[in-house]
This record gives C-alpha cells, structure tokens and sequence, in this order.
C-alpha cells in the first residue's frame, strides 16, 4: 500500500492518550494524532519516512519524471513491455 493509503487507513489517537501510552509499539506504527478529534500530526515510522523522502527525490529529478510521462505515453498508446521476470532474467544472466 502506498503512504498516503495507509495515512487515510491509520489509527488515531487523541494527545492525551498518545502520551500515556508513548511506547515502543506506538512509534513503530502510523498514527494520527488528534487533539479534540481535530487532527494536529502524523506518526510516522522511520521506513515510511525515507519512502516519503525517495518519492520526493524522484519528483524532483527532471529526468525521472520525463521518463515517467513518456511510458505512460506508450501505455495509453497500446505499446505492450516484457514481463518483470523476464527483465529480471536478463539481468541475472550478465
């Protein structure tokens, strides 16, 4: 599931109670905090975090983002691309 799928699925929890129960297990999971049922910040755990921080670098390289309009291009054209396993085989058999 992607982060912001999971943001919109997370458990919350008011202030109060996040900090009686500030523990290990809380911080390992993706949590919206509340204060008053009004949300005010998002536990994040760390692998979420630099999934976050590489989406953002791929945004931001020109590059990535041409290659990426350019097979969706292709796509909506009908061009049809080998299976991943068969991609994954030829890279295995350099």
């Amino acid at each position: 599931m992607s982060l912001a799928t999971n943001l919109l699925k997370a458990s919350h929890i008011g202030i109060r109670n996040f900090k009686k129960l500030l523990s290990t297990k809380l911080l390992d999971e993706l949590i919206v905090i509340t204060n008053r049922g009004t949300p005010v910040s998002v536990n994040i755990p760390y692998s979420d975090a630099l999934e976050l921080i590489d989406i953002l670098d791929e945004l931001a390289d020109l590059e990535t983002i041409t290659a990426v309009e350019e097979a969706r291009k292709e796509i909506r054209s009908g061009v049809t691309g080998i299976p991943v396993s068969d991609l994954f085989n030829k890279i295995r058999k350099k």
